[in-house]
């Protein structure tokens, strides 16, 4: 946080000779890059702060993002987005930067790369299962006639002769 306040001070600093700017280190708390963007204004901290936060999964409530959620991690998590982005790093290098640390698992949104395809893949490929049965089942239904079931011959042949004289039975052997 004092880095953050800082690296404001010296983007402010009416002391710089004009046309020079304040650098910011190469490296900052465990990013090896320097910032892709110049500090934003402070509106556009917050907005952009909540914004990234919304993609990041609190590491102890279960499925709440970093902006939803109020525990001491998440506090922390947020502090360090808004830590970032006013010092002009953009959203994939704050990802980049949680995803080194925690791994994939930390975005509430995973790429569809390696296992993680199996999210993206899955529900398709059982709506495409399901949409397959249904469409056998009617075709089972209505694509085959089924022949009726002739009576199967009786030891009684008083109802053999009944049947037969009704136009029910196959008649006598």
């Amino acid at each position: 946080m004092i880095l953050t306040l800082l690296a404001v001070a010296l983007a402010a600093d009416p002391a710089l000779p004009d046309g020079a700017s304040a650098e910011v280190p190469a490296e900052v708390g465990g990013l090896d890059e320097p910032p892709a963007l110049a500090p934003p204004t402070p509106e556009e901290v917050k907005a952009r702060a909540a914004a990234i936060a919304k993609e990041l999964r609190c590491p102890v409530c279960q499925g709440l993002s970093v902006e939803d959620s109020h525990s001491d991690a998440a506090v922390a998590m947020k502090d360090r987005v808004t830590e970032l982005v006013a010092l002009g790093y953009d959203e994939a290098q704050i990802t980049g930067y949680f995803t080194d640390r925690y791994g994939a698992w930390i975005l509430l949104k995973p790429p569809a790369e390696g296992i993680n395809w199996i999210i993206w893949a899955a529900p398709a490929a059982l709506v495409g299962v399901g949409l397959a049965w249904i469409l056998g089942r009617k075709a089972g239904a209505h694509g085959a006639v089924t022949p009726p079931i002739p009576p199967a011959p009786s030891a009684d042949p008083y109802r053999d002769r009944v049947l037969e004289e009704l136009g029910e039975g196959r008649g006598r052997s």
